[in-house]
């Protein structure tokens, strides 16, 4: 499409994928400068989901300054319906890729996908954080947009310590997780964050889907075609670029749980992981989410973001 100037920015939109190809090392080092999850917002969610779902035409909105891109707007078309929306389900935030605050960027965006629809009659834009990009573009360009909340997420917003931490849950629980502690110690497990550099990136996808199918069996999600072959395609990329934290439960040489953590602006999020079945008794998922949260205060994050749903387990931890 050709470029619509508005002052000093001009707007373009990209429906090919070899042309979002082209933008993804300037899309990615605008994302690691915004405050957008550095793992849901990559140019690799976006172009995986598209190239294995054929059922969406991409529809990237790009805004630049002087030249440079300063917004990306990554948007999909559903021809069937006359929508267009975030790339995946898979994605537990979306956003618009621009730097915080940058009203002009966002709201611009917003509004050349408005007064620009080709191919679509209306937006659904989900899975936004309050403080979105895409919340602040919206009210800052004051348009009539239809909002709804129509889910939550379940956090821990980090205190100075882990101790701190732990005396604002209950007895129970901090007794329960110090028994599975001194279980992991009799058993010689031990957590480990797997490292790139060491861990081969392209075994982490299989790993994953390994510990996850034995927990689940056929009623994993990930059982079905396509979710699994995105994880086989995204997950080594997002491991190897740093975009995901991978947390390990090891006994000896033998994996037992395994906890992939996406990276925010300023949190981990556990988005998903698995563990053997037999390993239940261990309470490796409590373990594991003990590990990732240390690991957030040790990064002096801000928050431990346990993402969508509404399971007892995410109560138990979120403050």
């Amino acid at each position: 499409m050709a470029l619509v100037e508005a002052g000093s920015i001009t707007y373009e939109a990209l429906d090919q994928l070899s042309m979002i190809e082209a933008i993804a090392g300037e899309w990615d080092s605008l994302l690691d400068r915004s405050p957008c999850n550095r793992a849901f917002s990559c140019s690799q969610w976006f172009i995986i989901s598209c190239s294995l779902d054929r059922s969406l035409t991409p529809r990237v909105l790009v805004a630049r300054r002087e030249g440079e891109i300063a917004g990306v707007l990554p948007l999909v078309l559903h021809n069937d319906a006359g929508t267009a929306t975030f790339a995946t389900e898979l994605s537990d935030y979306n956003d618009i890729v621009a730097r915080e605050n940058d009203e002009p960027i966002v709201a611009g965006l917003l509004h050349y996908a408005i007064s620009h629809q080709d191919g679509y009659k209306r937006m659904v834009l989900s899975r936004l954080r309050s403080d979105s990009n895409c919340l602040r573009g919206a009210q800052a360009l004051a348009h009539n947009f239809n909002h709804q909340l129509t889910g939550t997420t379940q956090y821990v917003q980090l205190p100075p310590t882990f101790e701190e931490y732990l005396n604002t849950r209950s007895k129970n629980f901090r007794k329960s997780l110090r028994r599975a502690q001194r279980n992991a110690d009799e058993c010689d497990l031990t957590i480990r964050e797997l490292d790139p550099a060491s861990f081969p990136p392209e075994d982490v996808a299989e790993l994953f889907l390994s510990l996850n199918l034995d927990r689940w069996g056929a009623d994993s999600y990930y059982h079905l075609p396509f979710p699994q072959s995105f994880v086989l395609k995204l997950l080594p990329r997002l491991f190897a670029e740093g975009r995901m934290r991978v947390f390990a439960l090891i006994q000896g040489d033998k994996f037992l749980g395994l906890d992939l953590c996406m990276i925010g602006k300023n949190s981990l999020c556990t988005w998903n992981g698995g563990f053997l079945a037999g390993s239940e008794r261990l309470s490796p998922g409590n373990l594991l989410i003990a590990a990732g949260i240390e690991r957030a205060f040790a990064l002096k994050l801000t928050e431990y973001d346990l993402l969508r749903g509404d399971e007892s387990y995410k109560k138990r931890w979120a403050n």
